[in-house]
């Protein structure tokens, strides 16, 4: 199971992870690399905040549920394209983000400057498991992955808690259930990035039978920080780049909002979900749970 969850966070990872990442960023200074990242700390906030439940009901006195989460998020167009700092005198144009295609080339006084290429991906796939704990009408939910090496000196962790109350249980007899909830999340891969989301919902559920159809809104925010050195070149036409330095770059997610739309199929101890979740960008989650 742990090589399943490796393999998957490992492709969406495995860009920072290489000697790659850092070329790419001693072609741009630091307010350009804002923008060629800030894409990706959105695609990771948006999985990461995903999949959190599948129903607003929480056991009165004891529950527990194993759950192996899944999704997909989509990289919409306008998040493959964004428009660098460049100094003066240089004419202004879009080049690619990390997920974008071709980097763009622009001339100005003092030479050249050749802004790099993207991956060229629209979607990322992400999985991890989730175990909760309930009683009382609160849930503890944990999200943990032994850390992951990634080469010699590179090393990936992760690991997320969340806390969820149930409101509708002192509403008697009230049609359906509803539920608050927080969540943390982190990741990081040593030396190079340190990524954390917190996000707070609102949802509800109602059982049919056998069916669960559920919703909520989400407030949710990202930050990563990225550690890279530059290897300054004198000649560089930008000026930022012609000295050697260590970078510590914050970049926020443009992660604010989120609607959550879904549905679970529940048989016994059994139940599978898949829902969809609109905001800044889009995810498509699934989970297998498995509820005592």
């Amino acid at each position: 199971m742990k090589n399943i969850f490796t393999v998957l966070l490992i492709l969406i990872f495995s860009v920072l992870a290489t000697a790659q990442i850092t070329d790419r960023f001693s072609l741009m200074n630091e307010v350009s690399a804002e923008g060629y990242t800030k894409p990706l700390a959105t695609a990771i906030g948006t999985g990461l905040n995903s999949g959190t439940y599948y129903s607003a009901s929480v056991p009165s006195l004891f529950g527990f549920t194993f759950s192996l989460k899944g999704m997909m998020i989509f990289i919409p167009e306008t998040d493959k394209t964004f428009d660098p700092f460049l100094p003066e005198g240089y004419e202004q144009g879009s080049t690619a983000t990390i997920f974008g295609d071709k980097g763009n080339s622009y001339a100005g006084y003092d030479g050249f400057i050749a802004l790099p290429p993207g991956i060229n991906q629209s979607f990322v796939p992400l999985a991890y498991p989730q175990v909760s704990f309930a009683t009382f009408g609160t849930e503890l939910m944990i999200r943990y992955l032994p850390n992951i090496e990634l080469s010699e000196n590179k090393d990936l962790s992760f690991w997320g808690v969340g806390l969820k109350h149930s409101i509708s249980q002192y509403i008697p007899l009230f049609p359906v259930d509803i539920a608050a909830q927080i969540f943390y999340n982190k990741f990081s891969i040593t030396d190079l990035v340190d990524h954390k989301n917190i996000a707070f919902n609102v949802h509800a559920s109602k059982s049919l039978g056998v069916l669960i159809l559920y919703g909520g809104l989400q407030f949710e925010s990202t930050s990563m920080d990225l550690e890279y050195e530059v290897d300054g070149d004198p000649s560089s036409a930008d000026p930022l780049l012609r000295q050697d330095k260590k970078v510590n770059l914050s970049v926020d997610g443009n992660n604010n909002f989120r609607l959550t739309l879904g549905t679970a199929l529940k048989l016994a101890f059994f139940a599978l979900n898949v829902d969809v979740n609109i905001g800044s960008q889009v995810a498509v989650t699934s989970g297998l749970n498995f509820a005592f």
